[in-house]
């Protein structure tokens, strides 16, 4: 089923929509404010593999990130940002607007 996930822009919350034809997404809105300013995100996958397997790759995928940079950092747990689903973490709007600050070249911290 084509279900796609959305960041409302003007509520900031999350949400998914089923799309049946590619027309079905210009009069989709947020079911929570009704906005129609979104933003799609890139949904985590269910893969079945070994707990090694999995810590070995995500060690991969984090040795290849400059921790000096930290517009690497972020766009590195924007793109693997589903792995931490688990903990309810990349859901908060906090960590997202943290997230996109820092991609967009922006300061680490609130000023």
């Amino acid at each position: 089923m084509p279900i796609f996930e959305y960041r409302c822009e003007s509520c900031k919350k999350v949400y998914e929509a089923l799309i049946l034809k590619s027309s079905g997404e210009k009069d989709l809105h947020c079911p929570y404010c009704r906005g129609r300013k979104r933003k799609k995100l890139i949904s985590g996958v269910s893969v079945v593999r070994s707990a090694s397997q999995t810590q070995k790759e995500r060690l991969q995928a984090l040795a290849k990130v400059d921790p000096t940079k930290p517009q690497e950092v972020a766009r590195h747990f924007r793109e693997h940002g589903s792995r931490f689903t688990e903990t309810g973490f990349r859901g908060k709007k906090a960590w997202q607007e943290a997230v996109d600050r820092v991609a967009a070249g922006g300061p680490t911290l609130e000023k």
